[in-house]
């Protein structure tokens, strides 16, 4: 499909379904592991979330704090995306979690704050 139909489809008012141009390299979707919810996990911080300004080389990759999957939400040939409950409000992929098992033991937390 071209371009300029696929504009005259959307004017119309007509769904379009697009094929990504990549691959996915997993399994996506219906067919993707689902994490359980309550499952604990960290999230993976964006430049200057933790501590603002530019990313440096010492910031923490990370989140500090623990974090418990709330909901997720699946559609077909797209990734699952997780919510958390108290997170961000935004939601993540699988590979922007960190599962923590229930064993670990956290650092004390003024490692965690500098």
């Amino acid at each position: 499909m071209s371009s300029n139909e696929a504009v005259k489809k959307a004017l119309k008012g007509k769904k379009i379904i697009a094929r990504p141009s990549v691959k996915h390299r997993r399994p996506v979707g219906y067919n993707e592991p689902l994490l359980p919810s309550y499952t604990e996990v960290r999230h993976l911080l964006e430049p200057g979330e933790l501590e603002g300004g530019r990313k440096r080389a010492t910031d923490c990759n990370w989140s500090p704090k623990v974090f418990t999957i709330d909901s997720y939400l699946i559609k077909e040939n797209q990734p699952i995306l997780y919510k958390l409950y108290n997170g961000p409000r935004r939601s993540f992929v699988r590979e922007e979690l960190q599962i923590v098992p229930p064993d670990s033991v956290l650092p004390p937390k003024y490692i965690l704050k500098h």
